[in-house]
């Protein structure tokens, strides 16, 4: 089996000054505490290093620790497979409890544009110039974002364009994303995208409007009844816990994994607010999620 977890953090991670009150770790609030993913690492080399003291038979366990998940699951993609031989397996990057086992997540399409307009002085000829702003805004009001339904969203997280304020900006560029537990509406809100620059464009002949959508990680569900499932709920039944399958609107290595044809599922590592500068990690489910990984270890006939 395998268990995988990534390196890196967020922003702003540098300078990290954590405390511990009571059971619970966080950050001083002006950083993140970066649990997500340093609990997960945490959490494999303490399940390994059990495994190791109990000395007795156990699973095949490999490990793979990625670089760069959160810039797009950069670090997995580019693994090389030829070096893993597991079939299931274990991804520590969940959010909440170790009993939260994510059994769906969806696919990501990335969405860049570039618009350019012509630039002109804002105060002695704004009529001879075209702002790439004012054109970015006009598609921005006209592209379905936010929650779509209940498992679909979309997004334009940054913008950006112009020079200084007395010139009319000829440049903007946008970066956002769309993603979706079911790959039809993924490909539904795709030709909204291309619909609305398509007209955005037809309106203004003199911009260059251009748009690139590519696809980052494929969508995946798995059963219940699917034997991954049933090694982390086995091993969770020695801890006294119950598993609780959920779907995910976000993604994870896991994506990459099974697109592989690796079943390596997230589970929770006892960090909550991921991202966040009020961050934290409850350090007994951290202690949880790594017994539950050495008992899924220890498990040799898989119960």
């Amino acid at each position: 089996m395998l268990l995988s977890a990534h390196l890196d953090t967020v922003e702003p991670g540098r300078g990290i000054n954590p405390s511990l009150d009571g059971d619970t770790l966080r950050s001083d609030g002006t950083t993140i505490l970066g649990g997500d993913c340093k609990a997960g690492l945490a959490i494999v080399l303490e399940a390994l290093a059990c495994v190791a003291e109990s000395n007795g038979p156990h699973r095949a366990v490999e490990v793979a620790f990625s670089r760069h998940e959160e810039g797009g699951l950069v670090g997995v993609r580019h693994m090389d497979f030829s070096l893993l031989a597991a079939k299931t397996g274990i991804v520590l990057d969940g959010e909440g409890a170790p009993n939260r086992i994510t059994v769906s997540a969806p696919s990501q399409n990335v969405v860049t544009a570039e618009i350019v307009g012509r630039a002109a002085h804002a105060g002695l000829e704004p009529e001879n110039g075209l702002s790439a702003l004012l054109v970015t805004a006009d598609i921005l009001t006209r592209l379905p974002l936010g929650r779509i339904d209940a498992e679909t969203t979309a997004n334009i997280g940054w913008m950006e364009g112009g020079l200084k304020r007395n010139i009319v900006p000829e440049r903007a560029e946008l970066d956002g994303e769309f993603r979706s537990r079911s790959n039809d509406k993924l490909a539904w809100l795709e030709l909204q995208f291309r619909k609305v620059f398509h007209e955005t464009a037809a309106r203004y002949p003199d911009a260059r409007i251009s748009l690139d959508i590519r696809n980052t990680y494929q969508a995946f569900r798995i059963e219940p009844q699917h034997e991954s499932i049933s090694t982390i709920g086995n091993a969770l039944q020695h801890l006294g816990l119950s598993p609780v399958l959920e779907a995910s609107g976000g993604g994870s290595d896991a994506n990459v994994f099974i697109e592989r044809g690796i079943t390596a599922l997230p589970v929770g590592i006892g960090v909550r607010s991921f991202h966040t500068t009020w961050e934290t990690a409850l350090i007994p489910e951290v202690l949880q999620a790594a017994e539950m990984c050495h008992a899924a270890i220890m498990s040799v006939d898989g119960s």
